[in-house]
């Protein structure tokens, strides 16, 4: 299996996190909570001067020491998450993972073992097209390809942004206590989780899907570069016409119908060698634990990441710790369950610099105004993705 990694590696964003000091922390958390469009309004919330808050920036940018992304929202694109967790034989895992991704309507893979091998898939596909992800995925079983899967309607992802604060003034290397994180379980507030909207479908077109992709690439992307991009994918030398349309997308169809719901920092402040993957299906007690649960997340100093499912209090949650932790991370579970909060803990390794991937593709999948999506099309890629070979 081979995908474009679009996003440079976290090896050199972990080398970076060296170079960042308390007022980069300072200025990145306000940029995740409030947003680009008003600096002068961050420096005042911050208590920064503008005239600094704008060094660093362009300081971020420059180096490339954080990678700001956009969280697109999913549902006002028609679309809903999906989480299948599939398993396979020994040794496919490669194979399998290709035929679940063979069309651009996947946004995660990851390669797993542990309470299940195989592939962790999470989908968004059209609020009306579920059946037809069933059948495909009864169709790639039937060819083997899979031996069982199950599927799970979640919330999209959320990214909370690790504890900074952790890493100021800190001499040595850290080390997070994870016995007293659990333990304060109980005096964490409980997050306000959203699981749906009853938004209305927003208005867009395969410009703005080409736009929002470039901001989930970067979400501090300029326009110029946004414009050179849409000429590349529609084949166009002579993109100055595309100036006044992106500018007024962005503004009136993306912003006005609030289809960002949010951003999330793209720093890892630990060498990929010595940072351990792991992935948990958690299964809670009650509503209040697992909101104190999503709280506590952003106490952690670490990078996560979770789905809720709906209508139950689970979470498929992923966590980049270094591998020295693990230990009393997992204790830390145990304390969880005997307290009364946590009822199960299914884990999952995975590989996250080799075999993890993001997918930004979904505009291939939109063609005359609505998402091009059903099992016989699906069908038809996994035929072609089966035919061609794999690239090294």
């Amino acid at each position: 299996m081979s995908y474009t990694h679009l996003i440079p590696s976290m090896d050199e964003y972990a080398d970076r996190f060296k170079q960042l000091g308390e007022s980069d922390f300072k200025i990145i958390k306000g940029l995740v909570k409030y947003g680009f469009s008003n600096i002068n309004k961050l420096a005042k919330d911050i208590g920064i001067p503008q005239q600094t808050v704008s060094y660093h920036c362009r300081k971020l940018d420059k180096q490339n020491l954080v990678r700001f992304r956009a969280l697109i929202d999913e549902t006002k694109l028609g679309l809903k998450s999906l989480v299948t967790l599939a398993s396979c034989p020994l040794g496919k895992e490669d194979m399998s993972g290709r035929a679940m991704t063979c069309f651009p309507l996947w946004r995660y893979l990851a390669i797993v073992d542990g309470w299940k091998n195989g592939n962790f898939v999470r989908y968004s596909v059209p609020c009306d097209k579920e059946k037809d992800l069933h059948a495909f995925l009864n169709e790639i079983k039937r060819r083997n390809l899979i031996t069982d899967y199950e599927i799970f309607p979640t919330t999209s992802p959320n990214y909370p942004l690790l504890n900074l604060d952790f890493y100021s003034k800190k001499k040595g290397i850290p080390v997070f206590n994870w016995d007293k994180w659990a333990k304060d379980l109980d005096t964490f507030p409980e997050d306000k989780i959203v699981e749906t909207t009853e938004d209305e479908k927003a208005k867009f077109d395969l410009h703005d899907l080409i736009i929002l992709r470039c901001l989930e690439i970067n979400a501090r992307i300029s326009q110029r570069a946004i414009v050179k991009e849409m000429g590349r994918i529609f084949g166009e030398k002579k993109t100055a016409k595309y100036i006044p349309l992106v500018s007024r997308r962005i503004r009136d169809t993306i912003i006005r119908q609030d289809m960002i719901r949010g951003y999330r920092a793209y720093l890892f402040p630990n060498p990929v060698p010595t940072t351990l993957f792991t992935s948990y299906h958690l299964v809670f007690s009650n509503s209040a634990s697992l909101r104190r649960f999503i709280t506590g997340l952003s106490y952690l100093p670490y990078n996560t990441a979770y789905e809720k499912i709906l209508h139950k209090d689970e979470l498929f949650i992923r966590l980049a710790l270094p591998a020295y932790e693990y230990s009393q991370m997992r204790s830390s579970f145990t304390t969880l369950a005997q307290s009364g909060h946590l009822k199960e803990a299914n884990l999952l390794f995975g590989d996250l610099a080799n075999r993890t991937w993001d997918n930004v593709e979904m505009y291939q999948m939109f063609k005359d105004g609505t998402w091009n999506f059903s099992y016989g099309t699906a069908i038809e890629m996994l035929d072609k993705t089966m035919q061609a070979k794999p690239t090294p």
